[in-house]
């Protein structure tokens, strides 16, 4: 058993979530609050992809700016073999 005092608002504030949230009671609330702290590795797991799908985003974005680059000089390249003559 655990116990730990609130304020009247703070009270208030936790009744309103039980409603909301569809707790039978501030104890089933408080349980199931302590539980997903508990078992923190799926959001460690949403984090470690996150970084991971950053990176790969930055990587695309250094790949889509060279191939503008690569063709923003095409037409360029292509002026100069043909002499200025499209």
């Amino acid at each position: 058993m655990i116990s730990f005092r609130l304020s009247e608002e703070e009270y208030a504030g936790l009744r309103t979530l039980c409603e909301n949230e569809g707790a039978r009671s501030v104890s089933d609330l408080a349980r199931d609050a302590v539980s997903r702290l508990m078992r923190k590795e799926p959001e460690i797991q949403v984090e470690t992809v996150l970084r991971t799908l950053e990176g790969r985003m930055d990587t695309l974005d250094l790949q889509v700016q060279r191939l503008t680059a690569a063709v923003g000089q095409v037409p360029a390249q292509l002026v100069r073999q043909t002499n200025g003559k499209a």
